[in-house]
C-alpha cells in the first residue's frame, strides 16, 4: 500500500486506503501533520531502522513483503519502542516529527476500535516513560488529544494522561480544561464512578499545580459528591484537603454546603471538622478558643493563624450585620479585637470583599448596613424568602386592585 502525504491531506482516508473512510469523520478532529511524502510503510521502515540504532528490537521475518500485513505488524512495535526517542534523540523537532508520523499511521487503521486501542497504547507508552522531556511529552499528548473527537471513549485515557503530565510539569498549554465540558464528555464516555473520581482528582491536582485554586476546589467538591454515605470514610483525606482549601482561599466565605457531603460528615469528631464548623457558623471568639486548645494542629495547616484571624473577623462582622441596620465602631472594636484606628480600614475591606454592603458614617463612628451575605442557607433562610415572596405577591394584588378602583393603597409591610 502506498499512502502519499499529498493524497492524504487532500482526500483524507477513503476507499483507496482500505475502506477506513466511513469511520474517520467520527474519529478525527483534525488531520495530524506528517512531514514526508513517502508511503506509510516506508515511513514505518525508516522509523524501525532509526529505532534499531537506539537499541530497539523488532520481530519481523527476514524476507517480509512490503504489504499491509507487514505495516500492521510493525506499527504496534514502533509505538512500544517510541519512548526511546526521549532518551536517544537530542532534537525535539525530530521527536515531534516521528510522533506525528505515528499518529498519521494510526489513522490508517480500518476500524474505529483499532484506532482507539492503538492511540491509547501510544499515550500510555509516553506517560509511562520515566525519562526527562516532561514538557515535550505534555505537548505531544495534548496534540494527540486534540486530534481526536473528544466524544470517543478512548479519549478518556488520553485526557487522564494529559492531566498526569500537567500535574508533573505545573504547566498547561495546547489544551483547555473546562470542567463543565469534561463533565459532559464523561457522560458520553459512560464513565463509571471510579473513572469519574479519577478525572476529578486529577483535575484538582492539575488546577492546583497551575495555581488555579478556586477551580481546584470546585473539582474537589465534585469529587466528594461522588461518594455515598457508606463510602464517605474512604475519602476522608480528600475531605480534609477540601476543608483546609476552603478555609485558606481568601475569596471563599460561604462553606455550609460542605456540611452535606458524606466524606465531610465522615470527619465528624476530628479537628478539621470542628474547625470547619467554626468557619461555617462560629465567630472570632470560637476560633481563638479553638486555636488556643489546638495550636499545634493549626500551625501545621497550609494556612496561617493570621490568615484565619483575618477571615474570621470578616465572617463575624457578616453575622453581626444580619440582625441590624447599623453597627457602632466601638462594638466592632470589642467583638473583633481591633484597635480603634484599625476599624475603618477593616470596614472598607469588608465592604470591598462583598460580605456586607453599606456606608461608613464617620461623624457618628458607625457603619450603616444595607445588606449582607448569609453564611448558612438552611430552612430558616428558605422560610424568610418564602415570606418575602408571599408579601410581594400580596402587595402586587393590592396595587392592582387599587389601580382598578382608581385610588392607591399602602403596600403591606410599609413598602
Amino acid at each position: 500500500i502506498v499512502h502519499v502525504l499529498s493524497n492524504f491531506l487532500s482526500s483524507g482516508i477513503n476507499a483507496e486506503y482500505g475502506g477506513a473512510g466511513s469511520s474517520m469523520s467520527n474519529v478525527l478532529n483534525q488531520v495530524a501533520p506528517s512531514f514526508i511524502g513517502i508511503s506509510y510503510l516506508a515511513q514505518a521502515l525508516e522509523m524501525r531502522k532509526l529505532l534499531g540504532t537506539y537499541g530497539a528490537e523488532f520481530t519481523l521475518p527476514e524476507n517480509f513483503e512490503e504489504n499491509e500485513d507487514t505495516f500492521l505488524e510493525l506499527l504496534p512495535q514502533l509505538i512500544e519502542q517510541f519512548p526511546l526517542y526521549f532518551t536517544k534523540c537530542n532534537s525535539d523537532a525530530e521527536i515531534e516529527s516521528a510522533f506525528f508520523s505515528l499518529i498519521s499511521m494510526i489513522q490508517l487503521l480500518s476500524q474505529v476500535d483499532q484506532i482507539e486501542d492503538t492511540s491509547k497504547k501510544l499515550s500510555n507508552a509516553i506517560v509511562a516513560d520515566k525519562s526527562e522531556k516532561l514538557l515535550l511529552k505534555s505537548k505531544l499528548l495534548c496534540h494527540q488529544f486534540n486530534c481526536y473527537q473528544p466524544t470517543l471513549r478512548s479519549t478518556y485515557v488520553l485526557l487522564v494522561n494529559v492531566l498526569k503530565l500537567v500535574v508533573e510539569t505545573g504547566q498547561l498549554r495546547y489544551i483547555t480544561l473546562d470542567t463543565e465540558q469534561i463533565n459532559e464528555w464523561m457522560t458520553k464516555w459512560k464513565c463509571d464512578v471510579q473513572e469519574q473520581r479519577e478525572i476529578y482528582r486529577l483535575l484538582h491536582e492539575a488546577f492546583s499545580a497551575i495555581n488555579q485554586g478556586e477551580r481546584a476546589i470546585q473539582a474537589l467538591v465534585r469529587l466528594l459528591k461522588l461518594y455515598s454515605e457508606n463510602e464517605g470514610v474512604d475519602a476522608k483525606s480528600d475531605a480534609h484537603i477540601c476543608v483546609i482549601s476552603h478555609i485558606a482561599h481568601p475569596k471563599i466565605f460561604v462553606m455550609d454546603h460542605l456540611m452535606d457531603l458524606h466524606p465531610i460528615r465522615a470527619l465528624d469528631g476530628q479537628l478539621s471538622h470542628e474547625l470547619l464548623q467554626i468557619f461555617v457558623n462560629g465567630d472570632l471568639a470560637d476560633y481563638i478558643e479553638f486555636y488556643n486548645n489546638n495550636m499545634d494542629f493549626v500551625e501545621k495547616l497550609a494556612v496561617t493563624h493570621e490568615e484565619n484571624l483575618k477571615k474570621m473577623r470578616l465572617l463575624t462582622m457578616a453575622s453581626m450585620a444580619q440582625d441590624c441596620t447599623e453597627i457602632d465602631f466601638s462594638h466592632l472594636v470589642e467583638k473583633l479585637n481591633l484597635a480603634a484606628e484599625d476599624v475603618e480600614p477593616f470596614v472598607i475591606e469588608a465592604i470591598g470583599s462583598g460580605l456586607v454592603k453599606g456606608k461608613i458614617n464617620e461623624p457618628e463612628a458607625k457603619i450603616s448596613i444595607s445588606s449582607t451575605i448569609n453564611r448558612t442557607f438552611r430552612e430558616p433562610q428558605w422560610i424568610f424568602i418564602k415570606e418575602k415572596l408571599e408579601m410581594w405577591q400580596k402587595n402586587l394584588v393590592l396595587i392592582q386592585d387599587s389601580m382598578r378602583k382608581g385610588h392607591f393603597a399602602m403596600p403591606l409591610g410599609g413598602g
